[in-house]
């Protein structure tokens, strides 16, 4: 389970970094290297404990949200859900699919990518809103069909919220790093999955 875990969040990666590329090798390629244009990078901020207050508050509200909005869809075979009753044999297969296969393509192509290259041209509230509404389009569209109105809702609209808080922490509080956002979002996405474990 592990290797083919590893081998999807690999191809995930990849295909979610393929237009991103692209952007740069047309744009950017002779101005800064390629991870540096995502923002996979150190983050520079004045305060590196405000920034980690500021990661653990968003943190725990996305995840008090994300449970709550769980809840609210009821018994939907979610992706985490591949994982139930399996218990902590499938620790390194949720840690590679939190991190790499959701929290690392996500971020890469929404944070690093949509965020950064179209707030230059229609400025960083705007974007932060489509970026979020994309977001929340994307989650809805990997269930469409299989849920309600109420559930489609809470699916569409619960993932806005931590993009949007993400966009802002990236931006505005770690000078375009990607790395805090990817912290948390794998963090979420770990605890949650860890949830339906057991």
């Amino acid at each position: 389970m592990f290797l083919n875990q590893l081998f999807n969040a690999v191809i995930q990666v990849v295909l979610f970094s393929v237009i991103p590329l692209i952007g740069w090798l047309v744009t950017a390629r002779k101005k800064e290297n390629f991870f540096t244009w995502l923002g996979v990078k150190k983050p520079e901020c004045e305060s590196g404990k405000g920034l980690v207050l500021l990661m653990l508050v968003i943190f725990v509200i996305g995840f008090l949200i994300g449970e709550f909005a769980i809840w609210l869809r009821g018994d939907l075979d979610a992706a985490e859900s591949a994982y139930k009753g399996m218990g902590m044999a499938a620790l390194p297969s949720v840690l590679v699919y939190s991190y790499i296969q959701t929290g690392l393509s996500e971020e890469i192509l929404f944070r690093g990518f949509l965020l950064k290259r179209l707030a230059a041209r229609f400025g960083f509230t705007a974007v932060t809103v489509i970026q979020a509404l994309i977001f929340g389009a994307v989650h809805l569209v990997m269930v469409w069909g299989q849920v309600g109105i109420v559930a489609g809702i809470v699916i569409a609209v619960y993932p806005m919220i931590p993009a949007a808080a993400f966009a802002y922490l990236n931006e505005k509080k770690a000078k375009g790093s990607i790395l805090p956002s990817w912290i948390i979002h794998g963090t979420m996405n770990t605890l949650s999955t860890l949830l339906s474990l057991f």
